[in-house]
């Protein structure tokens, strides 16, 4: 893995494609289809934390609603939070998560 940390320049919500296209510092571009983005979800509620479990798994069934990706923040210089449809905004998604993702890590 390489001690090089990059950032996402720019993203763009592709609607017709349901997918998050991500451009990298390095001119790589990735896209990330709307459901495994809203399941990979980090959040407390969604994966868990301490003793609780999480209410996301393999078996979880969204609705579309729930993986209608409406709008992407900014978080510090380290990664980006997507708002759903349904409201859900609490998953910080990593700029080292989201190129591990997409392989380039």
């Amino acid at each position: 893995m390489s001690d090089v940390f990059h950032r996402a320049t720019d993203w763009e919500i592709v609607t017709p494609a349901r997918v998050l296209r991500v451009t990298w510092d390095d001119g790589n571009v990735s896209e990330y289809a709307w459901e495994p983005l809203r399941r990979a979800c980090m959040c407390a509620y969604c994966h868990g934390e301490g003793a609780y479990k999480g209410e996301v798994n393999e078996d979880t069934r969204f609705s579309e609603e729930q993986t209608t990706l409406k709008e992407v923040f900014p978080v510090g210089r380290y990664g980006l939070t997507p708002s759903w449809g349904d409201g859900h905004d609490t998953g910080i998604y990593t700029f080292k998560m989201l190129r591990r993702a997409s392989g380039l890590e």
